[in-house]
């Protein structure tokens, strides 16, 4: 192929920098998935928006903007802007916040007094002792056993060619590097730095690292010694660790964050959606489950009919909290930020035993649901899938299925009479419904709990009228788009697609259908039910796929299997089988796509290949290791954490997603031949940038690209011929 992959454009609103009033928030103030927050010595909040790459500073009581600090200007002049700030913390004795700037792998030190912030220092850049930073993450002040104090980061994705190990790197306050390690050893098991993302200190010396990527945080001391990059622990050093490898990225309760605070341990998502307190020997003291609002927390604004529900809910649930600091003089106080609800809190933790409800005294961040029509696009909230419609598909002739029995055939022949008198109807009305969905897409804002409409053959691409009057609830997750040969009994318009959307929270899939005017409405009932094991059970599902034999596959991926099932001729949607990878227990598929040979291409995630099955679930062969992909172009067979794939004629596109590349391969007999790729980490949202994309899907050269945590879609073009409607797949 002689043509790469190209950035194309981007929908779903960003804030444009220069944009953002000091003062009073207006009431549709909106964050971007924050991550660090901390309080400095005047008791104001220094918050990570780092989905909009930028600094802000509110006052304690979350009512003012105080600074939007962009970056430090002209004092940097090749990267001027931030780029994905995600941790600050304060300088001990100085009026200094370090700030951890991932996209530019670099520490930069603001000074402030009570009126300015204005850019002091950065450091990161490596030196004849140390590789640069790539990707700076957590960050600490510790004080060691000599009383000086040093700085200490987490560089989460950093790693050498024949070593996978992260690292943490010990720096002077002035930025001066001292040594880094990438393990910690000992009587016990060798632990290796995988991801490490949150890092915090005790008065004693102590660090503590969410190792994220072994689902642990360890407690090192400061004092022990440092040979050949690893630490020499006399005893081991796992202070907690999750049980169990957690499986697919929408498994919720991994270790991302710890916070210390006095003798206190906090620390989110080791319980899903709840915050766990122990004390500094690792002992549980409290779990924090849930909210109280207090008398004088104020209502968010109502926009919509769904805030009402929402608004409530975001009173007394915690969603997916990350970073905990303590405000200032006020004892028991703390704030904390909420990244797939962009909000941060200020609530009240009482130090009690057992489990308790925090008591929230206030939150900024609005929900991210701005429905102004005037606008070409509205802002997402956990952009999670992305499908279109092709109305070529649509009309290719297939050999009708055989019925099964009677039932079957009943409902055949009662369709077949339908049809008639519908085309008839259609013909004559000159009704089409499908003539709004011809260059749109359907698009699942899961945060927002909606799915949303674009045209996307205009110029800029625009938010269409919301095409969905059916159910749609919290949790749904990913789509395909079903283009039956036969209509199924009690379809409306026959020849228009039916869309399945999995629910990731209820364990179900529903089905669409559309209605003369073109509106999405549910078809039948929702089918599979929660539940681990056992046949027709789902448990958190995450892709899907249909061919078009209406056969249904579903990666099941708490169940470590494929759900298999069928849609009959009366539209029941019936169980059929479930499968895995050569009977492997540690199968974690995440995705599917299939192929015009009706081959399943499957993301095995956490085994960092894809698995290839036929059309019964017999397994065929394998493709891709485990490995950075640091030269898209040389290490394409290496994959991390494969997240998605999806297929357009003969070529299938991966979305490697702690790689974040996007690799476009040639499907062959028994291989994948690589054609393009391109890595999209480190770039600003609105030039082709992705964070944390999710399920792909590609057509006729194009390919959409959601992603859940810069809250847009990215589209790319890359040289794929036009496919006939024969190699479409299903």
């Amino acid at each position: 192929m002689n043509q790469a992959i190209k950035y194309l454009c981007s929908y779903g609103e960003l804030t444009v920098p220069g944009t953002t009033p000091l003062g009073p928030l207006a009431d549709d103030f909106t964050l971007n998935s924050p991550v660090g927050v901390h309080a400095d010595s005047f008791g104001r909040l220094w918050v990570c928006d780092t989905g909009n790459s930028r600094v802000l500073v509110f006052n304690a009581d979350l009512s003012e903007l105080l600074h939007v600090i962009e970056g430090p200007g002209d004092d940097t002049p090749d990267a001027p802007r931030l780029l994905m700030p995600f941790h600050v913390c304060p300088h001990p004795t100085h009026q200094l916040m370090y700030c951890t700037d991932m996209g530019h792998g670099r520490v930069v030190a603001f000074a402030y007094d009570e009126h300015e912030i204005w850019f002091s220092y950065a450091f990161g850049e490596g030196g004849s002792h140390y590789l640069p930073l790539s990707d700076p993450n957590g960050i600490t002040v510790v004080r060691e056993r000599d009383g000086v104090d040093y700085l200490y980061v987490c560089d989460e994705f950093f790693h050498t060619a024949d070593d996978l190990a992260s690292r943490c790197v010990k720096f002077t306050l002035e930025g001066e590097f001292i040594s880094q390690f990438r393990h910690v050893g000992g009587p016990g098991v060798k632990h290796e730095l995988l991801w490490p993302q949150g890092l915090a200190s005790d008065a004693r010396g102590n660090l503590y690292l969410a190792n994220t990527g072994h689902y642990e945080v360890l407690k090192i001391s400061t004092d022990w010694p440092i040979v050949d990059e690893c630490v020499q622990a006399p005893h081991d050093t796992v202070m907690l660790h999750q049980h169990g490898k957690p499986t697919g990225i929408g498994k919720f309760n991994v270790m991302r964050s710890v916070c210390v605070i006095g003798d206190r341990v906090f620390v989110p998502g080791h319980i899903e959606n709840a915050i766990t307190v122990y004390d500094l020997e690792g002992q549980q003291v409290s779990v924090v489950n849930g909210l109280l609002p207090l008398w004088n927390h104020t209502l968010e604004p109502v926009h919509s009919l769904s805030d009402f529900v929402y608004g409530a809910l975001e009173d007394v649930v915690f969603v997916g909290p990350y970073q905990i600091c303590a405000a200032e003089d006020e004892p028991d106080v703390y704030f904390i930020s909420e990244p797939f609800a962009s909000s941060v809190i200020k609530v009240r933790i009482p130090r009690v035993k057992g489990d308790e409800d925090a008591l929230l005294i206030e939150s900024v961040g609005h929900r991210r649901d701005d429905q102004n029509r005037l606008r070409s696009t509205s802002q997402f909230n956990c952009m999670t899938s992305v499908i279109g419609f092709n109305r070529e598909r649509r009309a290719v002739p297939r050999e009708p299925q055989a019925a099964g029995n009677w039932i079957d055939q009943w409902a055949q022949a009662t369709t077949s009479i339908y049809k008639y008198w519908y085309d008839q109807f259609r013909t004559h009305m000159g009704i089409d419904p499908l003539a709004r969905m011809e260059n749109a897409s359907l698009n699942i804002d899961s945060g927002n709990w909606c799915m949303k409409t674009f045209n996307t053959e205009s110029d800029p691409y625009h938010q269409l009228q919301d095409m969905m009057r059916g159910f749609f609830v919290p949790g749904d997750l990913a789509m395909d788009v079903y283009y039956p040969h036969t209509p199924p009994l009690g379809q409306i318009c026959p020849g228009t697609p039916i869309v399945f959307v999995t629910n990731f929270n209820m364990c179900t899939v529903t089905m669409y259908q559309f209605n003369p005017a073109g509106y999405l409405i549910n078809y039948g009932m929702p089918f599979g039910r929660e539940g681990i094991g056992g046949d027709g059970t789902l448990k958190a599902p995450q892709g899907i796929a249909i061919n078009g034999q209406g056969e249904i596959y579903i990666a099941d991926s708490l169940n470590n299997r494929i759900s298999m099932w069928q849609i009959q001729p009366t539209g029941f949607v019936a169980f059929r089988k479930n499968f895995r990878w050569q009977s492997d227990d540690d199968f974690t598929p995440c995705d599917i796509a299939i192929d015009a040979q009706d081959r399943l291409f499957v993301c095995d995630q956490f085994n960092n290949c894809l698995r290839v099955f036929d059309r019964e679930g017999n397994s065929l062969w394998t493709y891709g290791h485990l490995g950075y992909c640091d030269d898209v172009n040389v290490d394409y067979g290496k994959f991390m954490l494969p997240a998605s794939v999806c297929i357009d004629g003969d070529r299938l596109i991966v979305n490697d997603l702690v790689n974040r590349a996007l690799k476009v391969f040639r499907i062959g007999d028994d291989t994948l031949h690589y054609e393009t790729g391109i890595s999209v980490f480190k770039k600003y949202p609105d030039a082709g940038g992705v964070w944390m994309p999710y399920f792909i899907y590609a057509d006729r050269g194009r390919l959409y690209v959601p992603d859940t945590t810069f809250n847009v879609v990215n589209v790319f073009r890359y040289g794929a011929a036009e496919p006939d409607s024969a190699g479409i797949a299903a």
